[in-house]
């Protein structure tokens, strides 16, 4: 199964969470390593979306309300290094968008 097109990544995921750092599971330094930080998170957003657009899911989690995906993709990032990740993906029941939950290193 391909990953759909509905994706939404909210802005705060990447100004409030992936981009800083955070004493527990910090994502921050691995992303500053290719070149992503505040100032340009708008390029990460928009690397990650067309990175797992089409892409084939990995995981499928689901409840009686949520269906979670899990997806491994990579790109060149805009300091050309390639990057793999893993993202986590979450549909709640009724809606037709996907959200981003979480991004990890793909290693």
């Amino acid at each position: 199964m391909k990953m759909s097109s509905n994706l939404v990544i909210e802005n705060t995921k990447l100004t409030r969470y992936l981009l800083v750092y955070q004493k527990k599971d910090d994502k921050s330094k691995y992303l500053s390593q290719y070149g992503y930080t505040l100032d340009n998170w708008q390029l990460l957003k928009q690397a990650i979306i067309q990175s797992v657009q089409g892409q084939e899911i990995e995981e499928i989690t689901e409840t009686d309300w949520v269906k979670r995906f899990k997806i491994k993709s990579k790109w060149n990032s805009i300091n050309g290094k390639l990057i793999k990740v893993i993202t986590v993906w979450q549909q709640t029941e009724g809606e037709d968008i996907i959200k981003l939950i979480t991004l990890y290193p793909d290693k």
